[in-house]
């Protein structure tokens, strides 16, 4: 009677349709199971085989089959030709229950290929305009998996008028799918607390031993870091053994920043201050965005229509940025596609005349306008020319023009007549960002670039968008795209829309996240990591990579604030030697140094943007050697290869003893040597990472110290 009760309780739990199979049944069970759901509304048919029978199909062969050993129990085999896109064939299901706005739902599908690469598109998308309510590129298995996909729909749809389904004509494949469901649990839950379950909680490189992490850690060594040494003398000219120095890091040299809105910091009409704060202080300790982009703000449409906020009151933004010792990015010129651009533009793409009046006006009215065009460091001057060809194919033909592509270059040549200190870049996001399915674009835009330059245009920096989907690009081919770019062009780069898909899970973000950071830090032809917005609370997909709606830190955010404000950030006290030399390998930027002797302070701001010395004369009694410790200094920390040891020898004589312990105090090394050398070179590629302690010992004395060896 009891097992009887409990069963007829979950029954009534299950999503309320009649006649529900057994598959439907097992998948309800599942989400109760492993997700803690109950109720729910079956969207397609609740059988197996109706769902297959009000399926529809195109640009394929196809054949049904039985399955066993799964939780379905039917299949379809489909037998396909790569196509021109993938969509040439596909297979189609319907939605048979409303959805209102705002709903969230989970789709379901199981799928597999005996074609080695096989990959498909997984879609739900408006059956009349085709907008997508999820998108996502799998690769398959040999294997049945069980994709499982959550969204958040964004319109209301009747019975028919939302589709799910596949784009199969990535290649020549076989392709079979069964178990095909879509839940909707309406408001009862949480978009977060849904199932999801691509099979994409690794990428490439994401390994803690992938062989490009060391490489990556010796180049940022090499690229980011620099030596600062203090040289402190009293007013006689005397050397200052002793005396404290303070190191203070402010800011990066590298750009780490944001697309921000303009109107909700700065005392604009949608002023947040929480929006605010968190740009200037992400870490706790005053330390956030050196850098931002407006997101829309400067787009030509945007910028006539001030859909945000007026001409003037961006120009103010831009000033309370320049105050704050933030640098902006300008985005963009020209967008060169008539959906980017003022209406009464296509009206008159017949008019040549017209256009080229209109946006070399465009051009001018920007950058000209005070405080706004020429205080931009960087300027986007054109956007995404490789899939957006409508101004080039509206002058193509006419006098002047045989491509209309030579209207990009005069656009660059304008730019930089009227923004000559402005780094004038080209920005797409054909390369990174689809690395993983190249189709032919990154060809494309390298050959818009070669034209570009053949023609003179003044193209100063590349511009890698990264809006990563649910299979994000993996490292060595990230850095092999950029290693191309920088091989054929040598110019500056940086990485300018950062965000990925909520389809990859929290933790695997946060770690593409730290990896993507390490890949744009490492690399010589890249000067900056932008994120296109950091809240959910104003990001265009409701999935920022930093912080939630409530402002809680994401997995992600932690991962950028520790790895730029902690991991690579230098902060740090050391004494002279008696030579009244103290030397620090610091990240490059921006750095505060306090020089303390005798209870008397002194400070000077320096940028480190190269190995720098620093000169203090303080009023203060000169220093002697304590018999209580022995000065030396250790660089760098954290390490990945060599460990240096300096030390004054004048200060020591006779033998030095080096003890290398682990953190827990196990004996690692004992390194002898002689104290006239005044250094030691440790090879720490082959250790352990983790924390460790160094002892000296020279005549009697010792002192300790710790560092850090990191892979």
């Amino acid at each position: 009677m009891q097992k009887l009760l409990i069963y007829v309780t979950f029954c009534l739990l299950l999503p309320q349709l009649s006649a529900q199979d057994a598959y439907h049944t097992s998948l309800a069970a599942q989400f109760q199971s492993e997700n803690n759901l109950t109720g729910g509304q079956w969207v397609l048919p609740n059988t197996e085989t109706a769902t297959f029978t009000a399926s529809s199909n195109y640009g394929a062969v196809t054949t049904n089959f039985s399955v066993s050993g799964q939780p379905f129990s039917q299949g379809r085999r489909f037998q396909v030709q790569a196509g021109q896109n993938p969509y040439v064939s596909g297979h189609i299901y319907q939605n048979i229950q409303s959805i209102a706005t705002n709903d969230k739902c989970v789709m379901v599908i199981w799928l597999r290929s005996p074609t080695p690469d096989a990959q498909v598109n997984i879609f739900a998308e408006n059956s009349t305009t085709y907008a997508k309510e999820l998108f996502a590129t799998v690769p398959l298995t040999d294997q049945w998996q069980q994709f499982v996909i959550p969204f958040q729909s964004t319109a209301n749809y009747a019975a028919s008028q939302l589709n799910f389904g596949l784009h199969l004509a990535w290649e020549t494949q076989t392709v079979e799918v069964g178990g095909t469901a879509v839940l909707n649990f309406k408001n009862a839950y949480p978009l977060s607390q849904l199932p999801r379950n691509l099979h994409n909680d690794t990428y490439p490189g994401s390994a803690p031993d992938a062989p490009w992490r060391a490489e990556a850690a010796a180049s940022i060594e090499q690229l980011r870091k620099a030596n600062l040494t203090v040289e402190v003398q009293n007013g006689n000219g005397q050397q200052v053994n002793g005396a404290q120095i303070k190191i203070e890091m402010l800011q990066h040299e590298f750009a780490f920043g944001s697309a921000v809105i303009s109107n909700r910091f700065g005392g604009g009409n949608a002023q947040n201050t929480t929006y605010e704060q968190k740009m200037l202080n992400l870490d706790g300790h005053g330390h956030g965005f050196n850098w931002v982009v407006f997101e829309n703000d400067l787009k030509w449409p945007a910028w006539e229509q001030h859909w945000y906020s007026s001409q003037a009151e961006i120009a103010h933004a831009v000033q309370w940025l320049q105050a704050r010792d933030i640098k902006i990015r300008g985005h963009n010129l020209a967008w060169p596609g008539w959906t980017y651009s003022p209406a009464d533009l296509q009206p008159n793409a017949n008019n040549p005349t017209y256009l080229k009046n209109r946006i070399r006006n465009h051009v001018t009215s920007i950058l000209t306008y005070p405080g706004v065009g020429t205080a931009c460091q960087d300027w986007d001057v054109l956007n995404e020319i490789t899939a957006n060809t409508d101004y080039a194919n509206a002058l193509a033909g006419t006098p002047g023009y045989v491509t209309g592509r030579e209207l990009y270059t005069e656009i660059f040549r304008q730019a930089d007549s009227l923004a000559p200190n402005s780094k004038l870049y080209l920005n797409d996001y054909v390369a990174l960002e689809r690395g993983n399915n190249d189709d032919g674009q990154t060809a494309i835009w390298r050959s818009r670039i070669d034209e570009l330059r053949a023609a003179g245009a003044p193209l100063e920096g590349i511009g890698f968008q990264g809006h990563f989907g649910a299979f994000p690009t993996g490292i060595p081919t990230a850095k092999a795209i950029l290693d191309e770019f920088y091989d054929a062009y040598g110019l500056e780069a940086k990485i300018t829309e950062y965000d990925i898909s909520n389809l990859v899970p929290p933790q695997t973000q946060a770690q593409y996240m730290r990896d993507m950071l390490t890949t744009a830090f490492a690399h010589p032809s890249m000067n900056g990591f932008m994120m296109w917005g950091f809240w959910d609370g104003a990001h265009y997909s409701g999935n920022a990579p930093l912080f939630n709606l409530d402002w809680s830190l994401k997995p992600g955010g932690e991962a950028f604030i520790d790895q730029v404000f902690r991991q690579w950030w230098t902060d740090t006290t050391v004494v002279t030697l008696p030579s009244g030399l103290a030397t620090v390998r610091g990240f490059r930027g921006k750095y505060r140094v306090t020089v303390t002797c005798n209870d008397m302070n002194q400070e000077q701001i320096v940028t480190l943007d190269g190995d720098k010395t620093l000169n203090f004369h303080v009023d203060c009694t000169v220093g002697t050697y304590s018999a209580q410790a022995l000065d030396f200094f250790l660089m760098p920390s954290p390490t990945s290869g060599q460990l240096i040891l300096r030390w004054d020898n004048g200060q020591m004589a006779g033998p030095v003893v080096l003890h290398i312990s682990s953190a827990d105090g196990k004996p690692w090394k004992e390194i002898k040597t002689d104290a006239s050398v005044g250094q030691y070179i440790f090879d720490t590629t082959s250790w352990p990472a983790g924390t460790y302690i160094l002892t000296l010992e020279n005549a009697g004395k010792k002192r300790t110290e710790k560092f850090v060896v990191q892979h």
